[in-house]
């Protein structure tokens, strides 16, 4: 059993105690709860008080030998929603599903890792520009759906698609199950709104160098939001819309941003933030528009099921996440019917039995 400190950083913020109004109550310095944060476990009445004051049993400051192959899920939560404890647990939980199925892997080949003395808009531009390379997107188009999958491809990143669990409000997050790169995405989220959070939780993947027990770090998350935005949306596009649209009244910048959204795959909120890159006081409210636009769009679960047959939904799957796919494949004939409906999240939703003959018949057919 390992002493998880962070967990004390992850509680004293969702409770929103101090680390000395938290070692005031224990009777303790705030050098000693410092400590505990860093990886000292306390003795038993302190670990008591803990428990006590958050009101947590002793078990979730530890854990056990599969949670130590799991790195600390690094989630954004979607909108005004903040990044808890429960979120954590939760998303820990659904990894743990995948850690066998891993463990079965081999170990990936080299896969990209980018590293930045400086958290800068200069290199955050410099990190867009390569991972646009690397998914061939035209230099005046903003990323779309399909090249968005490309590069997770591209960066080996496996992507796995389910119905997220009610406490983990996000679109996607990244965890590393071993030495795997996984992108968990939440099955109902619309297209539109899906683009710029895998492109967020790519970022993260390739930085690939988050310190042990970060639960958060506010100059991190908008590091990458920062290259997730450059990557999406490239400068020339944004000065194109920008200039279209400056003169004119908001009624009619929304209807023209929408044109452009709708045309090119994007979110407007998107959009927007990429316009206060060149104008800073640049102010819409979208929030109606881009509810009425997501109409015209599927969900990504709607996408995956949309015919409610196991050879389309193999055919789709593979086409967004080949490498997670693959891996199956080279599993298939020891992975039980069970097992299987839970790696792919299809229990209630197709023959199981069907899906693993298609699995088999699509990477068996000549030229896959």
């Amino acid at each position: 059993m390992k002493w998880q400190g962070a967990k004390i950083r992850e509680l004293s913020k969702d409770n929103k105690i101090s680390y000395q109004g938290l070692a005031k109550l224990i009777g303790v310095s705030r050098q000693a709860v410092n400590d505990w944060v860093k990886g000292q476990v306390p003795k038993g009445n302190h670990l008591v008080s803990l428990c006590r004051i958050f009101q947590v049993n002793p078990d979730l400051f530890f854990s056990d030998k599969t949670d130590d192959r799991i790195t600390l899920p690094i989630h954004r939560a979607r909108l005004s929603a903040k990044v808890t404890s429960e979120m954590q647990n939760e998303a820990r939980l659904l990894s743990k599903k995948y850690v066998n199925f891993f463990a079965n892997q081999k170990d990936p080949e080299v896969v990209p890792i980018i590293k930045v003395a400086e958290k800068s808009l200069e290199n955050a531009r410099k990190i867009a520009k390569a991972l646009r390379d690397m998914a061939e997107v035209a230099e005046d188009k903003p990323i779309d759906y399909d090249h968005t999958f490309r590069l997770a491809e591209c960066l080996g990143i496996k992507l796995i698609f389910r119905e997220f669990p009610g406490p983990i409000k996000g679109y996607a997050f990244y965890i590393k199950i071993l030495s795997h790169r996984i992108v968990f995405v939440n099955n109902s989220t619309n297209v539109i709104d899906l683009i710029f959070p895998l492109l967020h939780e790519f970022v993260h993947a390739i930085r690939d160098d988050i310190p042990p027990g970060l639960v958060y770090s506010e100059e991190e998350e908008d590091f990458c939001d920062n290259v997730a935005n450059f990557v999406q949306f490239p400068e020339s596009y944004v000065n194109e819309v920008y200039e279209n649209i400056r003169s004119i009244n908001p009624a009619s910048q929304i209807k023209l941003l929408k044109n452009y959204a709708s045309r090119n795959g994007h979110s407007l909120f998107g959009i927007v933030e990429a316009i206060k890159r060149v104008d800073p006081q640049f102010n819409l409210n979208v929030g109606g528009a881009n509810s009425n636009l997501k109409k015209n769009f599927l969900t990504i679960g709607e996408i995956l099921h949309k015919y409610d047959d196991a050879r389309e939904y193999v055919q789709t799957i593979i086409e967004l996440s080949n490498i997670f796919i693959s891996n199956i494949y080279s599993q298939i004939d020891y992975i039980s019917d069970r097992k299987l409906a839970e790696l792919l999240d299809i229990e209630s939703v197709l023959d199981v039995k069907e899906v693993r003959v298609e699995i088999k018949r699509a990477f068996t057919r000549p030229n896959h």
